[in-house]
């Protein structure tokens, strides 16, 4: 197993303060705190992190592939939407809110396809756990961590990106020549949305 393997090799090198002389040899070293995560990222826990960010890359191009047809419309409809209600300032509700209706189709493909890459994530993150556990038995120096660590020790920790939680961002970062009219039409759409709720009337 990759963790007992490093731990019994003193990989990580944890580097520890030197006692004192006079203590030296005459009692059993004391435990020591965990070291800080970000000094403890092995080759193990490289692999593990680029495997998640080469599947979820993955994940996100097939799921781009997929929505093509829906991709196209939206940008072609973010120029009809500016051009209405921008240029020849009138303003259509319908098509907007058939603009509306189709983005949120994009940011349901967009919430099913990240909660398969959370699992990806989940599952690399309890892979991790497993190894530093192994290490920590095998380990000479962190071996005499508590049997217990704070729940949030866990080096090299997994985090899905961000820009899954704003998947109207990978509307603009993958085609920049409709980067500025997408980015108009999805704040006239956000304002319609918000004149809404707090009762008022776009213009």
């Amino acid at each position: 197993m990759a963790g007992q393997r490093d731990g019994a090799r003193g990989v990580p090198r944890v580097p520890l303060p030197a006692p004192p002389e006079e203590e030296r040899g005459k009692t059993p070293p004391p435990p020591i705190e965990p070291p800080a995560p970000e000094l403890l990222i092995t080759p193990y826990v490289m692999e593990v992190r680029t495997g998640v960010r080469r599947a979820t890359e993955q994940m996100r191009a097939a799921l781009i592939g997929r929505e093509h047809a829906l991709l196209s419309r939206l940008r072609a409809e973010s120029v009809r939407v500016v051009t209405q209600y921008d240029v020849r300032e009138d303003p259509r509700p319908a098509a907007l809110a058939r603009y509306g209706h189709w983005m949120g189709q994009w940011r349901t493909s967009v919430d099913r396809c990240r909660s398969h890459a959370q699992a990806v994530v989940d599952q690399a993150n309890q892979r991790l756990a497993c190894y530093w556990d192994a290490v920590r038995e095998t380990h000479p120096h962190l071996s005499r961590l508590p049997r217990r660590p704070p729940g949030d020790w866990l080096p090299g920790r997994v985090e899905l990106d961000g820009s899954w939680y704003r998947p109207d961002v990978w509307l603009l970062a993958d085609d920049d020549s409709a980067r500025t009219a997408t980015s108009r039409a999805l704040h006239i759409l956000e304002r319609q949305n918000t004149d809404r709720v707090d009762g008022r009337t776009s213009r």
